[in-house]
């Protein structure tokens, strides 16, 4: 289990912001590699001639190599420069998530069609997941979450949220962020704690519709829940990746290490 942590965490009133820098930069670089600026085999420019390139610090410009690299683009190494190994990798869709703040953040950078939002009752399997009493009362809120480029799907979600904050029904259909932020803002009650489980499963067979394809049995499923300070948990989201599909990344940092890659 991976515990998120809580340190710059926006809240659910943060207006729509424009495209982030390394983004930018990101669809910049993707362009030219596939325009052969830099071609395969070649190393891309240093991160000090990006950051004098684009104006922008060189942790931005590292956001947007790390991204290229997930992307199947470029490869890196410490201690050496980025080198270029596609022009039109095989579409995998990586999620790095070290904070509430890049949850916060991938929640804008994709969207999110709900297809239905009702009220339920927990069976055992899904009381497991949800960490909450079978049989207990919950909104549950359904539907695929999509890439911002080419609407390529990347996961089936249902949401639960706490039958406390079912009265945000409304709020949480037209809301563009995590639906954690709002109930949090909300509802006056802060979240202590986010924890992720994830494991591979079976795609059930109503998922596997929801993508349309049923050549994918095989998903990995990644349950988020948010706990309020007494533990209890407020929203939970089960999320289905098509395996074959997904890598989830987590970067494990020495502190105080900076170095040229």
């Amino acid at each position: 289990m991976t515990t998120l942590g809580m340190s710059s965490r926006p809240g659910a009133g943060t207006p729509e912001r424009a495209q982030p820098q390394y983004l930018r930069i990101l669809d910049t670089l993707r362009e030219r590699i596939k325009a052969e600026v830099y071609a395969v085999g070649t190393r891309a420019p240093s991160e000090a001639e990006l950051c004098e390139e684009f104006s922008v610090s060189r942790q931005t410009v590292r956001e947007a190599l790390r991204k290229l690299a997930e992307m199947g683009y470029v490869e890196r190494r410490r201690g050496s420069r980025t080198r270029v190994v596609s022009r039109d990798p095989t579409p995998v869709y990586t999620q790095s998530m070290f904070s509430l703040s890049e949850l916060f953040q991938y929640a804008l950078d994709t969207h999110f069609e709900i297809e239905r939002a009702v009220p339920v009752r927990l069976g055992p399997d899904t009381a497991g997941l949800v960490s909450a009493p079978e049989g207990s009362e919950w909104l549950c809120i359904s539907g695929v979450r999509r890439t911002a480029e080419d609407g390529s799907i990347i996961c089936h979600t249902s949401a639960y949220i706490n039958k406390r904050f079912a009265w945000l029904r409304d709020e949480l259909m037209s809301f563009k962020g995590p639906f954690y932020a709002l109930v949090e803002t909300r509802g006056k009650e802060p979240i202590a704690e986010a924890t992720q489980t994830f494991n591979a499963v079976e795609m059930p067979a109503a998922v596997r519709q929801a993508f349309g394809d049923t050549g994918w049995p095989v998903a990995l499923r990644l349950v988020r829940r948010y706990h309020s300070k007494s533990g209890e948990v407020m929203v939970a989201s089960v999320n289905y990746h098509p395996a074959d599909r997904f890598t989830y990344t987590i970067r494990l940092q020495r502190e105080g290490y900076g170095g040229e890659r």
